[in-house]
């Protein structure tokens, strides 16, 4: 049976349309990648969701890069020359999967670094409850957190103010401030922190236990999920990155890698003994085409010297990857 003409317009129309509604609501570029199996719904400004991975034998023997010798080289090199007690490195290719650590097995005491899943499950209340992010909170005044900070905010809070929530979220991020770490950990339903730490498979104690530690491999899954908004909402992951990619700490990983590229990172630091430190710098380095994670933690006497040893082996790890992929 012959279709009249107009009944075939709108058969071809209807098909335009339902085109057009796919390939925005599903976008094609930058979904698969062919080496690794990987299937993401395409990077915005800082997430790439990852939809599916189907990763054979092939596909994880096919790394396009891998410095892992080198790296452990300069490590001990670093280490040896600034008497440094341990440095930790857990490097991943956030595109291909690429994978690999140094001395990963050591654990640490995170610190500051523990922010950034109180930022993460804050903002997973707020998706099941909005206002949340908007509620006023009152600084009274300062509290003891337990130790000094070598690096206090340049723009701290102040006594007798009343913050909103975000306000707050914004003030720990930027500035790793701890008060208003406090005044947000004592709001925020422990049931957010427990759900995030015990989905992710880390240990819960880390939340309330001071002496708790972790591994960089540990750590660098919180960076990750932000990154493929797979536990957030993708508006949410990115806006966490954002705050993480806009931070006033500049040295560690920021001090190697070229201002035009972007960084969304977290530094730590704790004094575990009179005569020991420790100082971490974890975070994505948005390297065009090929964002990479790199966190670094270390321990020692010279909180200068950890800080050059981060600074370091950023600047090692970006010379690898933009000699790999430099245009």
């Amino acid at each position: 049976m012959m279709l009249s003409r107009n009944k075939m317009i709108l058969i071809a129309a209807g098909t335009l349309v339902l085109g057009f509604l796919f390939g925005f609501f599903f976008p094609r570029s930058n979904e698969v990648n062919e080496a690794t199996g990987e299937w993401r719904l395409g990077s915005s400004s800082l997430t790439n969701p990852l939809l599916e991975c189907d990763l054979g034998e092939e596909a994880l023997s096919s790394t396009k890069i891998d410095f892992t010798s080198d790296l452990r080289h300069f490590v001990d090199d670093l280490k040896e020359e600034m008497d440094i007690e341990d440095i930790s490195v857990y490097y991943r290719d956030l595109n291909n999967g690429p994978v690999f650590g140094i001395n990963q097995e050591e654990s640490f005491a995170p610190a500051s670094l523990l922010k950034i899943p109180l930022l993460i499950a804050y903002l997973r209340w707020a998706e099941d409850d909005p206002s949340v992010l908007e509620e006023r909170i009152f600084f009274e005044s300062p509290v003891d957190v337990g130790y000094q900070q070598e690096f206090a905010p340049s723009l701290p809070l102040v006594p007798g103010t009343t913050y909103t929530a975000r306000e707050l979220l914004e003030q720990m991020i930027k500035y790793s401030d701890n008060q208003a770490l406090m005044l947000l950990f004592n709001k925020i339903p422990q049931q957010y922190q427990e759900e995030l730490y015990t989905l992710l498979g880390v240990d819960v104690s880390l939340i309330t236990d001071p002496t708790a530690r972790l591994t960089v491999k540990q750590y660098s899954i919180f960076f990750r999920i932000l990154f493929n908004a797979s536990f957030l909402s993708r508006k949410n992951s990115e806006y966490a990155l954002q705050l993480l990619s806009d931070t006033s700490f500049v040295d560690g990983l920021r001090a190697s890698v070229p201002e035009s590229i972007t960084i969304a990172h977290k530094f730590g630091e704790r004094k575990t003994r009179m005569d020991l430190q420790q100082f971490h710098d974890c975070g994505i380095v948005y390297y065009p085409g090929h964002p990479y994670l790199l966190c670094v933690m270390t321990r020692g006497k010279d909180v200068t010297k950890l800080i050059d040893a981060i600074r370091e082996t950023s600047g090692f790890v970006y010379k690898e990857i933009d000699t790999q992929y430099a245009d």
